[in-house]
């Protein structure tokens, strides 16, 4: 592909690099040629895993420091190109049950890099989301769309952004929000629901568990692979037409929740669904149905999703299968052992 291409000869610093998405991004940063820099504390409970980067270890410039600290950051972004900064606060519902935590890392941590990068300018890619939008009052959402968030974690996920934007335009550095899609695939952390309710369905899946469903189970999602959301990083952090603006990633291929299951199930060859009443804690930051319009970003940089739900859920049990000793926890059984091939699933 010719982004990759675009890479060889720069540095490039992933904040949040041993996590889901930061890490596939530096498997396929490392692959590009780029000089990669990861920058993460490896916070309990957020998904931070050491085997994220196995197998180019040697090649990753790897800082274990929080994002929060100012003199670690500053020596991380030195002489660096592009910061794709991912590391963040990622639990809708533990931002309304300690909120402060949630303004600490997804705002404070915004701002100490937008500090650093004031003093050795670079592109920043933001990494967005969804739930910035909150209660969904047209469909499909566009960039337009109203910002309404139902939890914290929206609201601080957009006071960040915005830190961005004002930032780069007061200092002088460019600056690019991907607003990211649900998201599954490898390298996720499985143990538990907090952070990615369809990858903690095929780990229970996977354990032949049931899989609980809120009742109707009509509620459409949209999803993305994260091969596909990592091509998006790679073109906002590269193109020129990408500078200021505000993208949205989607599948174009909706799903209501029950769907999504029985397509879990098929994929893992386990689990069964189990419809249940709505926790109240959930209920009351629902946002409901989600379909994004993700025209914007193929029209300006020629991005489409490639990767199908059915054909994502295969990589991602044929992953899982092979390393469930290095992401699932000890309180659910391991899958059964097969004979399924070893998979990587790198961005190409």
């Amino acid at each position: 592909m010719n982004v990759m291409a675009g890479y060889a000869g720069k540095t490039v610093l992933v904040t949040g690099g041993l996590g889901f998405l930061g890490s596939n991004l530096v498997h396929a940063l490392v692959a590009s040629g780029a000089t990669v820099r990861v920058l993460d504390a490896l916070l309990e409970p957020y998904g931070a895993n050491r085997h994220n980067l196995a197998g180019i270890e040697d090649s990753v410039r790897l800082d274990v420091a929080d994002v929060r600290d100012a003199r670690a950051v500053e020596a991380a972004v030195t002489g660096v190109d592009v910061v794709f900064h991912i590391a963040a606060q990622t639990s809708h519902i533990d931002s309304m049950t300690d909120p402060f935590t949630d303004l600490d890392i997804n705002c404070r941590g915004t701002l100490v890099l937008l500090q650093a990068v004031r003093k050795a300018p670079c592109r920043v890619v933001y990494a967005g989301t969804r739930g910035q939008y909150g209660r969904v009052v047209h469909q499909p959402v566009d960039e337009r769309h109203p910002l309404q968030p139902t939890d914290m974690y929206g609201v601080h996920k957009n006071t960040a952004e915005q830190q961005c934007f004002l930032w780069g335009r007061v200092h002088g550095f460019p600056v690019v929000s991907l607003r990211l899609n649900n998201t599954y695939g490898p390298r996720h952390q499985m143990k538990h629901g907090r952070y990615g309710i369809l990858n903690w369905f095929i780990r229970l899946a996977m354990a032949d568990l049931p899989i609980p469903v809120y009742e109707p189970g009509t509620q459409l999602r949209d999803y993305n692979y994260v091969d596909d959301a990592t091509t998006a990083f790679l073109l906002c952090g590269i193109r020129e037409e990408a500078i200021g603006e505000i993208f949205n990633l989607g599948s174009g291929q909706p799903v209501c929740i029950t769907d999504l299951v029985d397509a879990i199930v098929a994929a893992a060859e386990g689990g069964t669904r189990r419809m249940v009443a709505w926790p109240a804690e959930r209920a009351q930051i629902e946002t409901g149905d989600y379909v994004a319009d993700f025209s914007h970003i193929t029209r300006t940089l020629g991005w489409k999703p490639t990767v199908p739900l059915h054909e994502g859920l295969q990589r991602t049990v044929a992953f899982y299968r092979e390393y469930a000793d290095q992401y699932f926890g000890a309180d659910l059984p391991l899958p059964p052992a097969t004979n399924h091939p070893s998979q990587t699933m790198e961005t190409r």
